[in-house]
C-alpha cells in the first residue's frame, strides 16, 4: 500500500510540475507578443508584393512622425524595417540617411544617400512625369553636395508642378550655393510669390539680392582697376612707345 501510495503521489508530482511548465512557457510568450507575430509576417509576405509595400509605406509614415518629433535613433528602426519590407523603397533609402545625418553618422548617412539617389534615377526613367520623384532626387543630391546635379533635379520639379513652394525654395538655396544669385533671386521670389508667409524664403531672397550686389560690385572694380591700370601706362609712356629706342641701322659703305 506504502508503494502504491509513492507511486501515486511521484505521478500526481509531475502532472504538477508539467502543468508548472507549460504554463510559464506561455507567460514567456505573452511577454513578447510581437515577437512571433513580427517574424511571421515577415516570412510570410513576399518581399516585392504590394502588401510588403503597404507595409513598408506605413513604417516610413510611422519613421517620418519619430523624425519629426526629434525620436532619431527609433525612427532609424522603423526606416530599416520599412528597407527590409520593401528594399527598393527609394523614399526609405532617404530618410534612413537623413536620420542617420541628425544622429552625426555621416559615413551611414552618405551609403544611404547614394542608393537613395541610385533608386530615385531608376524611378526617374519609369516615372518621367512624378515631380515628387524629381524632388526627392534633389534632395539627395543636395545632402551629397551635389549642387549642380541637385539643381537641375529641382528645376525639374518645378516645370512639372509649378505650384510646389517647397521645390522653388530648394532650388533657390542651391543655385545661392552655386553662387548663381540672379537665378537663386527668381526661384526664392516664385516660392514668395506662392506663400508670402515663407520667411525662410524671404531670407533667401535677401541673401541672393546681396550676393547679386556683391558680385555686381566687383566686376565694377575689377574694371576700375583695369582703367586705373591702363592710365598708369599711358603716362609713363606719353608716345605711346612702351618699348626700348630700336638702334639705328648702319648706313652702307660708300667708296670715294
Amino acid at each position: 500500500m506504502a508503494s502504491r501510495a509513492n507511486r501515486i503521489q511521484a505521478r500526481i508530482f509531475t502532472c504538477l510540475a508539467l502543468a508548472a511548465s507549460v504554463s510559464l512557457g506561455g507567460c514567456r510568450r505573452s511577454h513578447n507578443p510581437n515577437t512571433n507575430g513580427s517574424a511571421s509576417q515577415n516570412s510570410s509576405v513576399p518581399a516585392d508584393s504590394d502588401e510588403a509595400k503597404r507595409q513598408a509605406q506605413t513604417l516610413i509614415d510611422e519613421g517620418k512622425e519619430l523624425y519629426r518629433n526629434d525620436q532619431d535613433e527609433q525612427a532609424v528602426e522603423k526606416f530599416k524595417q520599412a528597407i527590409d519590407r520593401d528594399p527598393g523603397n527609394a523614399e526609405a533609402h532617404l530618410r534612413l540617411g537623413m536620420s542617420y545625418g541628425a544622429l552625426e553618422k555621416k559615413d551611414e548617412a552618405d551609403s544611404e544617400y547614394k542608393k537613395a539617389v541610385e533608386l530615385f534615377k531608376k524611378k526617374v526613367q519609369a516615372e518621367s512625369k512624378d515631380s515628387d520623384t524629381y524632388f526627392y532626387l534633389g534632395e539627395a543630391h543636395s545632402f551629397l553636395h551635389q549642387d549642380e546635379d541637385a539643381v537641375r533635379a529641382y528645376r525639374q520639379a518645378t516645370k512639372l508642378k509649378p505650384e510646389d513652394e517647397e521645390a522653388w525654395y530648394r532650388l533657390g538655396m542651391a543655385e545661392t550655393r552655386l553662387a548663381q544669385y540672379p537665378e537663386a533671386t527668381a526661384a526664392f521670389q516664385k516660392a514668395l510669390d506662392l506663400d508670402a508667409n515663407d520667411t525662410r524664403a524671404e531670407e533667401g531672397l535677401e541673401s541672393a539680392q546681396e550676393g547679386s550686389q556683391r558680385i555686381k560690385e566687383g566686376k565694377k572694380h575689377a574694371e576700375d582697376m583695369l582703367k586705373k591700370q591702363a592710365n598708369a601706362n599711358a603716362n609713363l609712356n606719353p608716345n605711346g612707345n612702351t618699348g626700348p629706342k630700336p638702334t639705328p641701322k648702319r648706313p652702307p659703305m660708300v667708296r670715294y
